[in-house]
């Protein structure tokens, strides 16, 4: 019996130290990206005590679910975090694929490939590709100039845009994701084709309201985001009556102006 009891507390004891070691791997990933902030710098972008991250740096800690969804959704590893939890939290995995469901159809883009959909100089390119009319050499000669033309033989070379007999360029990737540390830097280049000066015209719309709500409003909101806008822009963006050559992109925002606070918290 006593042997039985060992055996068991060395298996927790195992599993407890695999679980770190993925979050280790992935703050270390992180810091070695921003060589100037360290473990108390992750304790501020987290919400995650200093003394948990220590043990589990440390490889001694127990890390809790609520704890690696804070630091792995922190850091932008998405796609790491849903791993984690089928390995170790299966019935949180099948959750969270659930309440994701309305993006499970898109695949991640492949690791090779992701440095193109976050950089600045095939941005442009590959959102006129990803478009069902596509692009022309004309239209990113028009945009980008010939170092434009020259990106754009480039993305075909390495297999992200494809020719068509027509002479137009489509993206290979229609749906695709990227994990939210991809994301935001996406998002951030979008903002500069924003056309600020345009807003409340049909080419440029935009609306702003600012509310007091409490939690369950947040969620509310957050779910209205996800599911009925995606609905009802998909209703005309896969309406093969609207189908025309306007590149044109849509982003539904959903925040607060401060961060999150946990109940009881000053916001």
């Amino acid at each position: 019996m006593e042997g039985l009891v060992i055996e068991t507390i060395n298996l927790i004891e195992d599993i407890n130290q695999r679980k770190c070691i993925q979050v280790k791997n992935c703050i270390d990933s992180y810091l070695s990206k921003k060589p100037n902030l360290n473990l108390q710098n992750i304790e501020d972008k987290t919400a995650v005590a200093y003394t948990t991250l220590r043990r589990i740096y440390t490889l001694k800690g127990n890390p809790q679910p609520e704890t690696i969804i804070r630091i792995f959704n922190a850091l932008g590893e998405d796609e790491l975090l849903y791993g984690y939890m089928n390995e170790f939290h299966p019935d949180i995995a099948k959750v969270m694929k659930l309440n994701s469901s309305h993006n499970q159809e898109y695949k991640f883009v492949d690791e090779k490939s992701r440095s193109y959909f976050t950089s600045e100089d095939y941005f442009l390119i590959l959102n006129l590709a990803s478009t069902k009319s596509g692009t022309t050499l004309d239209e990113v000669s028009h945009h980008l100039g010939a170092v434009g033309v020259e990106r754009l033989n480039h993305l075909v070379s390495e297999g992200l845009i494809i020719a068509d007999k027509n002479g137009r360029f489509i993206g290979a990737n229609h749906n695709f994701k990227l994990s939210f540390k991809e994301t935001k830097k996406r998002i951030r280049m979008s903002m500069k084709h924003y056309r600020l000066d345009e807003a409340g015209s049909i080419h440029n719309w935009m609306s702003f309201q600012t509310e007091s709500i409490n939690d369950d409003g947040l969620k509310a909101l957050k779910k209205l985001n996800q599911k009925h806008f995606n609905e009802r822009k998909d209703q005309i963006y896969n309406n093969p009556m609207y189908n025309g050559d306007i590149k044109h992109y849509t982003a539904s925002i959903s925040s607060t102006f401060l961060p999150y606070a946990e109940k009881g918290d000053l916001q």
